[in-house]
């Protein structure tokens, strides 16, 4: 009877059945990656340790307090490969998928539990979703390995089997834009190689850019395939649209910040290409060509805001989401020019909506300084450092200024906790306290207050 009174308060609504699954999975993760079996000998893990990889993987963020080269052995890299991929598809989903191919029937409560993995408003199409994704995902990732594990052969990189593993790992890793290697240096290694870089930042914009876009173009190409007409819808087009738009905004960027400064050196087709690499990878997917340290403090502030915003939503990112940054754009725009509703693309937008929005940035926000606070309290690091590092954890981008080994076992908590609610989202957290799912059931009378 405890036990089930327990598992009630869990699991109460589809918000905290979510919340609960995916901590679960992460607890079972470190412990999983904290057995002997895990580690190499003579050199174990810390359960904090251990914890804190495993957040980073189901988060798909990519911060880890020891080198995941040396300090996990085989089985412990592929369980952390299990994790990102569990993170970067959506664990309901990938639960959804097992049903789907089991003939099971979903139900109405699975539906929303799956759209609230997946950020969706609606229940009626997440099972198209949950098969077009798996299927699309697949075939890319199955061919990027082929590809990948090809090119590295060829160009001496690595021996034929230890080629494929690397591809193998790096596909799932830059898919899910998870920031994870298995080499120690990230992707140095491969900063004068222009063919890796580009095939590396096609996964990674597969990976953030949103799984409904992916689903309509396939959707495109079926259609003219058949020779019928096909439109993509407004979402799919806005999504698409900003996180273009945002990739290459910090491109420039951070190309015209460093074209005197880090990249004096570099030839012009390079440094576009490292503007490009680091501008995308910044927005989520936290795998680096070079030392980001080395940009200067300009370049560190425009990042740390790229972190925050994040990736496209109903995607492998984080951060407050590419929609969020528009809705709330749209509602000052709105503001200053005395209109009662927000218009996009002569839509307009629930008043709900926009509110929701609003409430994600100013709790995202609040979250960002409250972690910093404490970090700046028991480390002696500068305040640029430690609000890269958090907005990093956030964002789960996985980016750091190098001091995520360094950190205290509170910092360390700190971080697990503000990388775990990067994942479930700020509107799951905050309605992971609801007892139901509508509460407003008194309405009282309204009044006016002084604001500004």
């Amino acid at each position: 009877m405890i036990i089930r009174s327990i598992v009630s308060v869990f699991s109460k609504t589809p918000i905290r059945t979510f919340v609960t699954l995916y901590a679960g999975v992460t607890i079972l993760g470190a412990i999983l990656l904290f057995l002997p079996f895990s580690q190499p000998n003579g050199n174990p893990l810390s359960f904090i340790d251990a914890l804190f990889i495993s957040v980073s993987g189901v988060s798909t963020t990519g911060l880890s307090t020891v080198p995941i080269a040396t300090r996990l052995n085989t089985v412990g890299q592929v369980i952390l490969l299990f994790l990102i991929q569990f993170g970067g598809i959506g664990l309901i989903m990938l639960i959804g998928f097992f049903w789907l191919t089991m003939g099971r029937t979903i139900n109405l409560s699975e539906r929303k539990l799956i759209a609230t993995d997946q950020n969706q408003i609606r229940t009626s199409q997440v099972v198209k979703l949950i098969r077009d994704v798996l299927w699309i995902l697949f075939v890319i990732e199955l061919i990027l390995f082929l590809i990948m594990g090809t090119y590295l052969y060829l160009n001496n990189y690595f021996p034929l089997g230890e080629s494929f593993y690397q591809a193998f790992f790096l596909t799932v890793s830059l898919t899910a834009n998870a920031g994870f290697d298995i080499t120690g240096d990230s992707l140095f290694r491969y900063a004068n190689d222009i063919p890796f870089q580009m095939m590396a930042m096609f996964l990674m914009f597969i990976g953030a850019v949103g799984f409904w876009p992916l689903v309509e173009v396939k959707d495109f190409v079926q259609a003219k395939l058949k020779k019928k007409p096909f439109q993509f819808s407004m979402f799919a087009r806005l999504l698409v649209t900003m996180h273009v738009a945002l990739w290459l905004f910090g491109a420039l960027l951070i190309y015209g910040i460093e074209a005197s400064g880090y990249f004096a050196d570099y030839s012009t087709i390079d440094a576009i290409v490292t503007s490009l690499f680091m501008s995308l990878t910044t927005r989520n997917a936290g795998f680096s060509t070079m030392d980001v340290g080395s940009f200067s403090s300009a370049t560190h502030m425009m990042m740390t805001a790229l972190m925050f915003i994040g990736s496209s939503p109903n995607s492998a990112g984080g951060g407050i989401r590419t929609s969020t940054l528009l809705l709330v754009i749209g509602a000052l725009i709105a503001f200053s020019q005395n209109r009662k509703q927000v218009i996009i693309q002569k839509r307009a937008i629930k008043q709900a909506t926009v509110y929701k929005a609003l409430l994600v940035v100013i709790v995202a926000f609040t979250l960002i300084i409250t972690s910093s606070f404490i970090l700046l309290v028991f480390e002696p690091y500068s305040f640029t450092e430690v609000i890269f590092e958090v907005t990093s954890a956030f964002g789960t981008t996985g980016l750091s200024l190098g001091i995520t080994s360094q950190l205290t076992n509170i910092s360390k908590v700190v971080l697990i906790i503000v990388m775990f609610i990067g994942r479930i989202g700020i509107v799951a957290l905050l309605l992971v306290f609801a007892t139901r799912e509508d509460t407003n059931r008194i309405r009282y009378p309204e009044i006016d207050m002084i604001v500004g």
